[in-house]
């Protein structure tokens, strides 16, 4: 029986990633390469780093490949459900790690917000709605969804905002959300939803201390997320 092509073994010792990675760290590994590890099979006539640039090419790269569910991937031929699996276990694990990085640290700053959040929703085909409910030193408790899909946050209530960071005891909200074109500008519809989630909060007791919008930075536009309050918006 013929082995299957592409498999980690049939490309010279030398040149395999596992060995390279073991001898040389992850930093002398392309990205195809490391994906490769996780893969361990091609196609027949395709070795499996020549699979892992496929997927990256099919994708435009690692960090659009990152956003991908399961079904998605597993429709590329030569991936399948299993090595799918895999892939998105690998980025969802370095998402959680990434996170409770930011747990004990202040969000204090716009920049930080955007760290904790951009690999999150960034390539997003859809706007989704966050709220970040921060104790009294501007620490995280809870990050919820508050809705998703929408093209018009107005629809979203106070009621719905600030129910999770109620229940958290929150001294502070913070909303992010995306926007799948890839620009941050906020839309007038984003102005008057930030106005109203600040009246809302003085009333509730749950100030709102930022919205935060993430976009793409592209060759056209460096800016990677706004920030309302930075803006001027909250302080109206």
């Amino acid at each position: 029986m013929k082995s299957p092509g592409g498999l980690l073994r049939e490309i010279p010792e030398d040149n395999r990633p596992r060995e390279r990675l073991e001898r040389f760290g992850s930093a002398a590994l392309t990205d195809a390469e490391l994906l490769a590890i996780l893969l361990r099979t091609g196609l027949k006539g395709l070795s499996v780093v020549q699979l892992g640039e496929k997927l990256l090419k099919h994708y435009g790269g690692l960090e659009s490949l990152m956003r991908c569910s399961v079904r998605e991937m597993s429709r590329i031929p030569g991936i399948g459900n299993a090595k799918a699996t895999a892939l998105r276990a690998a980025f969802d694990l370095h998402e959680r790690i990434s996170s409770r990085k930011m747990l004990n640290r202040p969000l204090d700053n716009p920049k930080q917000i955007y760290e904790l959040m951009a690999e999150r929703v960034r390539f997003l085909n859809v706007e989704v709605l966050f709220g970040l409910a921060l104790d009294s030193k501007l620490r995280l408790l809870r990050c919820y969804e508050v809705t998703s899909g929408l093209t018009n946050q107005t629809l979203a209530h106070p009621r719905e905002v600030f129910r999770e960071a109620i229940a958290a005891s929150a001294v502070h909200l913070v909303l992010v959300h995306n926007h799948p074109s890839g620009d941050p500008k906020p839309s007038p519809d984003d102005i008057r939803t930030t106005r109203e989630m600040k009246r809302a909060g003085e009333v509730l007791g749950v100030p709102l201390l930022d919205h935060v919008i993430i976009g793409r930075p592209s060759v056209a536009r460096s800016d990677s997320f706004i920030s309302l309050k930075q803006m001027g918006i909250l302080g109206e």
